[in-house]
């Protein structure tokens, strides 16, 4: 098991854990992790709730925030695989290029919006317009989601383990949707459809990556764009 190096943040560097973790491994005289053979998990604490933690993080492995977050945590991050073990603000992962991005905890409003690629777990609920303009990444909610969920969606998958409210789906234009709960007013953008095997194939994929244990059966509904979406 690899070693934990924890490094505190505050005001100065929330928005650039990247530095921060350079000069701690300058102090303590580690290589850079691209030339660790065996690089450490990276424990960030000290956090707040101060917005754009972690903005534009990249090409880190096993990293944890052991606090809340603001604002636009995380936002535009690639090639990491990050977990916040607390609650997030609005935009949590907004534009995720790639990677890996679980909350612990639950989020506000526009999760994950216009992630292009990568997944994001949140183990709580998630506030309006989850998804919103989601561009081809995965995001997966375990429990409720609020209105408007997968508004303008154009590529990916959004998954929903609770209910949906209202608006669902409205101006979806591709990708698919799964909800295991109640959806309420439904958009006449989005019909339901037939749950087939290599959509349960691809549900539990989702869900074992994410660290959800859910059994994929028939509680799950399916949604896509209806042919009269534009």
């Amino acid at each position: 098991m690899n070693e934990t190096l924890e490094i505190a943040i505050d005001k100065k560097n929330v928005a650039r854990l990247d530095l921060a973790l350079n000069e701690a491994l300058r102090v303590v005289g580690r290589p850079p992790l691209a030339d660790d053979p065996n690089p450490p998990t990276i424990h960030f604490t000290g956090a707040t709730g101060q917005d754009f933690l972690g903005a534009g993080l990249s090409d880190m492995h096993s990293v944890l925030v052991s606090s809340k977050a603001g604002k636009f945590a995380f936002c535009g991050m690639e090639n990491c695989e990050c977990t916040l073990e607390e609650n997030a603000g609005d935009d949590f992962g907004h534009s995720l290029a790639s990677g890996l991005l679980i909350c612990k905890g639950s989020v506000a409003h526009r999760l994950g919006a216009m992630a292009r690629s990568g997944l994001i777990a949140v183990y709580g609920t998630a506030g309006d317009r989850a998804a919103l303009s989601l561009r081809g990444a995965d995001v997966v909610i375990r429990g409720n989601a609020g209105a408007m969920a997968a508004m303008n969606m154009q590529q990916g998958t959004l998954v929903i383990g609770g209910n949906a409210g209202p608006g669902l789906g409205t101006g979806m234009r591709g990708g698919v949707l799964f909800v295991r709960g109640d959806a309420k007013n439904i958009s006449p953008d989005i019909e339901e459809h037939r749950l087939r095997e290599p959509d349960r194939l691809k549900l539990g994929l989702l869900l074992l990556k994410s660290g959800i244990k859910a059994t994929v059966g028939k509680e799950f509904r399916v949604y896509r764009p209806t042919s009269e979406a534009t």
